[in-house]
Order: structure tokens, then C-alpha cells, then sequence
């Protein structure tokens, strides 16, 4: 097992906050090393003078009641979260579940990334492979017929993309299991996440950063660079499955709650209820938990044959020391790691002492980071084929 430093904490709590709410980072940032007012205390600070003791004895137990109240709700959202653990830690249990129905990976996406990824494949072996995807072809029209993406004829007119054929070569089959794993991976994304509205957006930022600086650290090490781009991309599907789980299963969890008070007449317990929502630090408790060993189960259950990719996810799971990983393992915990990094950086979470501790713990290879630098984390970088 590996040990943590304190840089690799301070990143790693920081993009924790940063996952469910910027503002909320950054408040926790400016809060830093800050000690905790009471009420007295704010109370104090806005008046700036000396209170009368009948003020002072109505402040105290005006906190008094209000510590009252959260440790009332504390205690019922515990309880809550206690049930929603217990019903997720169950839920995952179901590798197959997982697989079918909370990702939606269909039967053909293995076996359409293990051809992509043959030398000799064609694009009349790999469509109808590809076709077998119910949900591929209106995906890639939407992908190719971006505007950033568009041809124009001699009259200056667009030229839309329409058919499987034209679409799979449009950036050349060397970038076909980029844009299949993307795509895939992009329509898992949950889609109801309140009161964390940008999770959905903080999980694509994360698996694209993370695919493309294992890309870019595999080309320089020596490492498949395909192989590198999908394990830095799916070892995200283990946040999206627990995620999902989390807030489907509150939601069920409150319910039937709320019922049971109501029934019962427990209407302090009730009222509680009703101010109640998912948490977001909880969350992260449970992702930290749970999900790199999920994305390793995933991984393994898609048996692919050519995208050697399930060892290095079971070892990055396990936490195997850096000493001891396989180069793709390395790669991405590499990757991943620069990926968080330059999330922080870019809502300035981070200053550059902090950034200069962090990145000599990931260890990266000579001539890595300059690279790394200049390389766009938020867009794929794709070329239209001229042919």
C-alpha cells in the first residue's frame, strides 16, 4: 500500500470540494487555517461593541438552539446515509447490473474497440460491428457535423456527414477507439445530481483530462498510446456508478422515510426529513471507497482481447506502491494526477508552491510536463482526414 503525502492530500481534498461546487472551493480555500466562528463570535464582529449581558444570555441561547437543531438533523441525516451505504454497498455486488444497466455498455462496444485496434481492420469489417450500437451512429453524426469540425464545397455550402461509412473514416481509423471511447463513455454521464448540478460536468472534465495526459505521457515513455487514452477515460466509470447509485438510492431512501414518519405522526422527525439533501462530502466519501475498484471490475468484465488495459486498473485499485506498478499503471496514475491538477489550476485552487510539491510526487518522466503544458485537457485534438 502506498502512503499519501501532504501535497497529494491537499489536491486531493481540494478537488474533492472543486467536484461538487467551485464557489464552494473556493470558499474553503479562502477558510483555510481560519478558525470557526460561533454565532457569539459574528454577532460580535458585525455590532463592534460591547453588549449589554441580557443581549449576550439571548445570542447564547439563540446558538444554543440553533446547535440544537443542526445536531437534530445531523443525527437523522446520518441515519439516512447509514441506509443509503448499506443499500449501495449491496447494490455492488451485482457486477452484471452495473455493467447492463447503471453504465450501458452494450455487448458490441469490446468487441468493436478490440477491432479498431487491429493493424488490418477496414471500415467494411468494422460498420457492421459498429451498427450494433443502437445508439453509435446518431452519436458520431452529432460528433463529425460539429461546426469546428465542418467542410464546405466550392460554393462555400457545408458538407453534412450521413452516412456510418463516411463517419467512422472521417478522422482516420488511428483515431476511432478515441472517439468510440469517448462517446461511449460520454452518454454514461449521470444526469440528475442535485444539488451538485455540475458533477456531470466535473466527470467529462476529469476522464478527458485524464485520458489525454496518459495519451501524451505514453508517447513518451513508450507505452500504447490507444491503451493509455482508454484506461485514463473508463477508470472514471466506477464515479459514475457509484454517482448514480448514490443519488438514486437517497432518493428512495427519503421517500420511504418521509412515509414512515408521516404514518407514524413523528412529525419532528418528519419536518426534519423535508430539509434534508444528498451530501455532497458523503458522496466522496463513498467514491473514494468504492470506485477504482468498480472501474477495475468494468474494465475486466468488457474481456477485451487487444486493449491491454485491466491489469493496470486492478493495480491502481489495489494502491500498489509507484515502485511496483507496470508502466500503463504508472501511466495512469500519472495522468490522472495531472489531470486534477490542471483542474485546480484552472479555477486557481491551487498556488505554484503547492503545484511545484504535487507534481514532483507524481514523478514524471523527462520531458512529460513540457509537453503536458502546452496540451489542450478540454477538447480532443482530432484532424480531419483530406482523402
Amino acid at each position: 500500500m502506498s502512503t499519501i503525502t501532504e501535497a497529494e492530500k491537499l489536491v486531493k481534498q481540494r478537488f474533492e470540494a472543486l467536484f461538487l461546487d467551485v464557489k464552494l472551493a473556493q470558499q474553503t480555500l479562502i477558510v483555510e487555517g481560519k478558525p470557526e466562528l460561533n454565532i457569539i463570535e459574528i454577532e460580535q464582529s458585525k455590532t463592534a461593541r460591547s453588549l449589554l449581558r441580557v443581549e449576550k444570555q439571548a445570542i447564547r441561547e439563540k446558538d444554543l438552539n440553533t446547535k440544537s437543531d443542526i445536531s437534530f438533523l445531523e443525527n437523522i441525516s446520518e441515519q439516512i446515509d447509514a441506509e443509503v451505504a448499506k443499500r449501495l454497498d449491496e447494490s455492488l455486488k451485482d457486477t452484471d447490473h452495473l455493467y447492463s444497466k447503471i453504465m450501458g455498455i452494450d455487448q458490441a462496444l469490446p468487441k468493436l474497440l478490440d477491432l479498431v485496434c487491429v493493424k488490418a481492420a477496414t471500415i467494411s469489417k468494422i460498420e457492421p460491428l459498429a451498427s450494433e450500437l443502437p445508439w453509435f451512429f446518431n452519436d458520431l453524426m452529432r460528433f463529425v457535423n460539429q461546426p469546428k469540425y465542418r467542410r464546405y464545397d466550392n460554393k462555400g455550402k457545408a458538407v453534412l456527414v450521413e452516412t456510418m461509412r463516411v463517419g467512422l473514416n472521417f478522422f482516420g481509423l488511428e483515431n476511432l477507439i478515441i472517439i468510440l471511447t469517448s462517446l461511449a463513455f460520454k452518454r454514461s454521464l449521470p444526469q440528475i445530481t442535485d444539488p451538485y448540478p455540475l458533477i456531470k460536468r466535473r466527470i467529462w472534465e476529469e476522464a478527458l483530462a485524464s485520458a489525454i495526459s496518459c495519451k501524451q505521457i505514453a508517447s513518451v515513455v513508450g507505452v500504447n498510446q490507444n491503451n493509455a487514452f482508454c484506461l485514463g477515460m473508463l477508470q472514471s466509470m466506477g464515479k459514475v456508478v457509484v454517482t448514480k447509485l448514490y443519488f438514486r438510492l437517497f432518493e428512495n431512501v427519503l421517500r420511504e422515510a418521509l412515509i414512515e414518519t408521516q404514518d407514524a405522526k413523528k412529525h419532528g422527525e418528519h419536518s426534519a426529513l423535508t430539509r434534508i439533501t444528498p451530501s455532497g462530502p458523503f458522496l466522496n466519501q463513498l467514491i473514494d471507497k468504492y470506485a477504482p475498484t468498480i472501474s477495475a471490475n468494468l474494465i475486466d468484465k468488457m474481456a477485451m482481447q487487444r486493449v491491454f488495459i485491466g491489469n493496470a486498473m486492478f493495480e491502481v485499485a489495489n494502491n500498489e506502491p509507484i515502485a511496483d506498478l507496470s508502466p500503463l499503471a504508472l501511466v495512469l496514475k500519472q495522468g490522472n494526477g495531472y489531470a486534477q491538477y490542471r483542474m485546480l489550476k484552472g479555477h486557481r485552487l491551487i498556488d505554484l508552491q503547492q503545484s511545484k510539491d504535487f507534481l514532483r510526487t507524481l514523478r514524471m518522466p523527462k520531458g512529460a510536463l513540457e509537453l503536458l503544458k502546452t496540451t489542450d485537457m478540454r477538447t480532443l485534438d482530432l484532424r480531419i482526414r483530406n482523402d
